[in-house]
């Protein structure tokens, strides 16, 4: 009870914040208010309560700082040479998250980030039960109608289905690591623990994303090579086996099958012709993975011709759409297709200069994990570097608030 009362009493209103932004990141809408919670609580202990404060002369803040805002600081150099301004100041607004989530949680002091650590990571999986438990309730009601089991899978359960499947992917394996590290756990614990990584991995599954599924798998053995000296490895063995007997039952193959017919159709040479008394919505448009596919080559020629500072913030759609009337890739300029992979999409937009800094943003997160070895970090970081092969992370609405705040809140450096 004395513990209890000694949590309530040093509770704060920036505490509150940071939980609550730890839930609502699975709620696309309402990350702006809940960063808007943030700078008001923010500006409260800052101001009034006088507890927290941005310390601009630290070294670590410094340090700190520049790393966690690489994302916003290369746009805002993309910026510079771009022609479309409005659509620049879009790009900017996506991630502002990476230099608001910097600003507001480095002033946050050690003690209280030390306190409030394992609990905004269990506040971002609560957050995800929430959600998963509105999708299910809704499927369940949809479900009674015509007992389609499909009703629970892909689109059908979630209409964000693949942010939804990365940051799922980021609880199980996070949950996972913390099993890896924590030292000692009643067997209540570990039954719950081990319950809820089994469920979550279920839900994977039935989201059907198949690169969050592939990557899914590649870090579980990654994970496990990882822990090999760890006795507590067979719980990471375990949800591998659990997946992969999920996945010999047809109706989890069901996107993995279309995909091998789609892949088929990639290098077709028939072409579609088109003219003003045939509507683009009335052709038969492309496959999700032809059209990912033709994005993908005409991202790299358009890099190719903007090598090294890329064709800037607001310009890379234009070119992209340009391109694709050029090669006559109807369906790809209708639908405006994004590279959906971030390393290209980086290149695109700043060039190989852009890409470059990129990769010493991850390269200097990995340098942090090493130094400073706490769970969460790995599993950050697995997200980070495979999903980023296979969606654009950092540059989406949905996403990049996402990594903003557990970039920031995994990696930031102490002050001595």
């Amino acid at each position: 009870m004395f513990n209890l009362k000694t949590k309530i009493s040093s509770f704060r209103a920036l505490d509150f914040a940071i939980l609550i932004n730890a839930i609502g990141l699975n709620f696309m809408k309402f990350v702006p208010f809940g960063l808007i919670i943030l700078i008001l609580a923010w500006l409260y202990e800052a101001i009034v309560a006088k507890t927290v404060k941005l310390d601009f002369k630290s070294s670590a803040f410094k340090k700190s700082f520049f790393i966690l805002t690489i994302p916003f600081s290369v746009a805002i150099l993309g910026f510079i040479h771009t022609s479309n301004f409005s659509k620049g100041f879009e790009d900017l607004g996506r991630l502002l998250p990476f230099l608001a989530y910097p600003l507001l949680l480095l002033s946050l002091p050690n003690d209280r980030k030390k306190t409030l650590f394992s609990s905004v990571l269990f506040s971002f999986i609560f957050g995800l039960f929430i959600r998963f438990g509105l999708d299910f309730y809704e499927s369940a009601i949809g479900y009674t109608y015509d007992y389609n089991i499909q009703i629970f899978f892909y689109s059908y359960l979630d209409s964000d289905t693949n942010i939804l499947s990365i940051m799922t992917l980021f609880a199980v394996l996070y949950l996972l690591d913390f099993l890896q590290l924590k030292q000692a756990l009643s067997l209540q614990k570990n039954v719950f623990i081990h319950t809820i990584i089994l469920f979550l991995s279920l839900c994977i599954l039935l989201l059907q994303s198949r690169i969050v599924i592939l990557f899914f798998f590649v870090s579980l053995v990654f994970l496990f090579l990882f822990n090999w000296k760890n006795k507590r490895k067979w719980s990471i063995f375990l949800t591998g086996v659990f997946c992969s007997l999920l996945m010999l039952i047809p109706v989890f193959q069901g996107r993995f099958q279309v995909a091998a017919t789609e892949s088929k159709q990639i290098n077709s040479t028939e072409k579609m012709i088109v003219n003003d008394s045939i509507s683009i919505e009335s052709l038969p448009c492309m496959s999700s993975t032809e059209l990912r596919y033709n994005s993908l080559k005409s991202s790299w020629k358009i890099f190719l011709k903007n090598p090294v500072i890329g064709v800037g913030t607001g310009d890379w759609r234009d070119e992209l759409v340009k391109e694709y009337k050029a090669s006559n890739l109807i369906c790809n300029e209708h639908e405006q297709t994004a590279p959906h992979n971030q390393y290209l999409r980086t290149l695109l937009k700043y060039g190989i200069v852009g890409l470059v800094i990129y990769l010493l943003y991850i390269f200097k997160l990995i340098q942090f994990s090493r130094k400073n070895r706490s769970f969460g970090q790995i599993p950050f970081l697995l997200t980070l570097i495979f999903c980023g092969l296979g969606y654009d992370l950092l540059d989406v609405g949905s996403s990049a608030p996402f990594f903003a705040f557990f970039s920031t809140w995994l990696f930031f450096e102490e002050n001595p």
